[in-house]
């Protein structure tokens, strides 16, 4: 015959058993659905100058590259959550400058040469005309296709998109 602290001690293991599978399987999901291994790389070109986006897990890094300048600098924004992003636009200059310009997400720069690649914070209603060597950039490179896809611009845009990308 059982006693009463041998049942008690047994539904109270029982319960800290369940709790530690409920947290575990819940950890599981979380890692498994996180964005980590997803990976995008955009190229836009306007005449000899490409600027090279890659998003890889919460991070979207612009490098700039022409024939002469491999390693300039490169600009970032971080994000993270449903209300997080950026929208913005590039700015080709005729003298192979180029602007990343925004007034939406943190960016922040390292190492940069600002005579040929500079960010730039403006008010939305401050955004460039459309035009030739203005295109838009977003966190959600499907909705910044359909944007870039109704101007008339001469920059070429190459979307790497990797398969499993949920926006």
């Amino acid at each position: 015959m059982q006693n009463h602290t041998d049942r008690n001690y047994n539904k109270s293991n029982s319960s800290f058993l369940k709790q530690s599978t409920s947290i575990l399987v819940i950890s599981l999901i979380i890692s498994l659905s996180s964005c980590c291994g997803l990976n995008t790389e955009v190229d836009y070109q306007y005449s000899d100058v490409i600027i090279n986006r890659i998003d890889v897990c919460g991070k979207t890094t612009f490098h700039y590259q022409n024939g002469n300048n491999k390693n300039i600098g490169k600009i970032w924004v971080k994000y993270s959550g449903i209300n997080d992003g950026f929208s913005g636009y590039l700015v080709f200059k005729e003298n192979g400058k180029v602007q990343l310009i925004s007034g939406d997400g943190y960016f922040q720069s390292e190492n940069i040469d600002t005579t040929l690649f500079e960010y730039k914070r403006i008010y939305s209603y401050n955004r460039p005309k459309n035009g030739k060597n203005v295109c838009e950039i977003q966190l959600s490179s499907r909705y910044e296709k359909e944007a870039n896809i109704s101007q008339e611009t001469d920059i070429e845009i190459t979307y790497r998109i990797d398969d499993n990308e949920w926006w």
